[in-house]
């Protein structure tokens, strides 16, 4: 009986022991980190852009200078007098255009992305735009000088210059290849700074026409003969594909798998070009001295014409990106 009581009682404490276990909250390992986000935007892609682009710097230099001048038959004699003071003929040739260069540009682009550290992009884009940037403005100059005063009064020669200038300036195509580092936030959103080569087609020209008028004054108001002449030549043409750089940034938004939209900030630099005008020539009457006809009055003079290929580039563009993206996370219900 003694033994049947003791088995008893530590059946029953065995009992309890696992009943007040089994109220006991249980203990769990902690869960795993996180895994990182999968690189959304690693690989290659390829898209269309379009803009607007307008100049920088808006201002077109021809400077002018004269090469000879005289007033007697030139080229199989001595001229009779040469003015000192002729430069203020080129002086009236020289000057500055406002030129505001601006047009619609677009074309397309191709480039890769690697992504790195989860937030962090790299990339290399090379892209080709048809451009219409174009410019056109004219300006005018004058002056007026003593050539020589004989008496003084007796004699004298005056002579005025008057002259007007056009220019043109265009860029038909631009390019550029250029690296671009980014900063990805939320995934979906990349903002970046840009920057390399800038290369492009480029045009200018250069109409100049010079008018003389020499006056010359015996015992005024006595006797007064003017001479009014016109120029020939002056015109000439630029045309040359020219290399530079370019900086700029950028956001471009992945909203979907394979396709993002971007906007996009480019300033460009082609450099300065300086070309030679065509000789600008104001010839007078003309005159025949032994068989031989030569002008009487000739002024030559000859123009250098400074314009700089640089401006702003604001556009939109789509990329199609080559990758699958990774499927979204799945779901999982908690209870």
């Amino acid at each position: 009986m003694k033994k049947l009581f003791s088995a008893t009682a530590i059946a029953l404490a065995l009992s309890a022991g696992a009943a007040l276990a089994a109220d006991l909250p249980a203990i769990k390992a902690p869960p795993p980190p996180p895994l990182p986000p999968p690189p959304l935007w690693t690989g290659f892609y390829a898209g269309l852009n379009a803009g607007y682009s307008w100049g920088a710097t808006n201002t077109i230099d021809v400077a002018t200078v004269n090469v000879f001048d005289s007033f007697g038959p030139a080229g199989f004699l001595a001229p009779i007098v040469i003015d000192p003071r002729a430069g203020s003929a080129a002086l009236a040739a020289s000057g500055t255009a406002n030129a505001q260069r601006n047009g619609f540009i677009g074309g397309g682009q191709v480039g890769y992305n690697y992504q790195f550290g989860n937030s962090f992009l790299v990339g290399l884009e090379v892209d080709l735009q048809g451009a219409g940037i174009r410019s056109e403005n004219s300006f005018i100059g004058a002056s007026s000088w003593n050539a020589f005063d004989i008496g003084p009064g007796l004699i004298r020669f005056d002579r005025a210059a008057a002259s007007a200038t056009t220019v043109t300036s265009r860029t038909d195509w631009l390019g550029t290849v250029r690296g671009r580092l980014g900063y990805i936030w939320g995934q979906s959103f990349l903002l970046y700074a840009t920057g390399g080569l800038a290369y492009g087609g480029t045009q200018a020209t250069t109409q100049q026409s010079l008018f003389l008028n020499n006056t010359l004054s015996i015992l005024p108001p006595l006797l007064s003969i003017s001479v009014p002449f016109g120029s020939i030549g002056g015109f000439a043409r630029y045309n040359e594909s020219r290399i530079g750089w370019t900086v700029g940034g950028g956001l471009e938004w992945l909203f979907a798998p394979n396709l993002s939209l971007k906007a996009e900030y480019l300033y460009y630099d082609l450099g300065t070009a300086r070309y030679l005008n065509g000789p600008l020539a104001a010839v007078g009457p003309q005159i025949s001295v032994l068989g031989f006809t030569t002008p009487l009055l000739t002024s030559v003079n000859q123009g250098v014409t400074r314009v700089k290929f640089d401006g702003h580039v604001a556009r939109i563009g789509i990329n199609y990106h080559f990758f699958t993206a990774p499927p979204p996370a799945p779901v999982v219900a908690r209870y």
